[in-house]
């Protein structure tokens, strides 16, 4: 199994996800389905308090017998785990709490976030991808995924949805920002006097300096290449940067924020 899925945008920019690791995957489902257990416990002693509850167990139990019974109770219990999976990940945007917590997130195989009608299909299907949960747990999807090329279980194939590890990249502090906002960049002193960037260019700027650590390391490369490259005969630059490349682009985008008063 790959450890990258490799995207390539309509702008022709490939974005690389991580494929997530079975064995993060596999700690991730069991972690939530002791939630759903325990979810489980709680609404049963709560119900099991009730007078009402206990009248209307006595008397199905007196009509069914015994093995309808317990057939109702594990129904009830699969309609939990399956809300349990279908909510979280739908208004969670592919995500549970044991997947959030091991950061993982289900997203579709074409890089947007899943739908709806995806993760009904994912959560339909659990139940053949745990199956025999009794016995040894999450065999069949264990397998599936294993020999998957993008690490996909039953429910994943035939939803096009796949699980990935998100990186997660630290947000600078208040104080950073304060300070990169206030004072004018040192490499300004390689442009010229009239900056003539228009603001469609300006937000292209932005939306790249804010997004660079997402990228891969050859995309970003490339990217702030022709970014300089469209910026620097109305700014009159070498065809050469004369400093770090993205260090340009950074005095560009914050030159032209001060003057227009964008940071205020």
């Amino acid at each position: 199994m790959p450890y990258e899925y490799v995207l390539q945008s309509p702008e022709k920019v490939e974005i690389h996800y991580e494929i997530a690791g079975i064995g993060s995957r596999a700690l991730a489902a069991v972690l939530d389905d002791l939630i759903v257990l325990l979810i489980i416990a709680v609404v049963g002693a709560v119900l099991a308090l009730l007078e009402e509850t206990t009248q209307l167990v006595s008397r199905v139990y007196a009509v069914t017998g015994e093995n309808w019974l317990i057939a109702g109770l594990l129904f009830f219990a699969y309609i939990v785990w399956f809300a349990y999976y279908m909510l979280f990940e739908v208004f969670w945007n592919g995500q549970t709490p044991a997947k959030r917590a091991f950061g993982l997130r289900v997203i579709m195989l074409n890089g947007s976030p899943v739908t709806a009608q995806a993760v009904l299909v994912r959560e339909l299907l659990r139940l053949v991808d745990a199956f025999p949960i009794c016995l040894i747990g999450y065999a069949v999807a264990g397998a599936f995924a294993f020999f998957s090329p993008y690490g996909q279980r039953v429910g994943d194939m035939l939803a096009g949805t796949f699980v990935i590890k998100e990186r997660r990249v630290p947000l600078p502090r208040l104080e950073q920002l304060s300070a990169q906002s206030t004072a004018p960049h040192p490499l300004e002193i390689y442009l010229p006097p009239l900056l003539e960037v228009s603001p469609t260019e300006y937000r292209a700027l932005r939306a790249f300096l804010d997004r660079r650590q997402q990228f891969h390391p050859d995309a970003r490369e490339r990217l702030a290449w022709e970014l300089y490259q469209h910026l620097r005969e109305p700014l009159g630059l070498p065809p050469q940067p004369p400093a770090a490349i993205e260090g340009i682009l950074e005095a560009i985008a914050a030159r032209y924020a001060r003057e227009r008063g964008l940071l205020e």
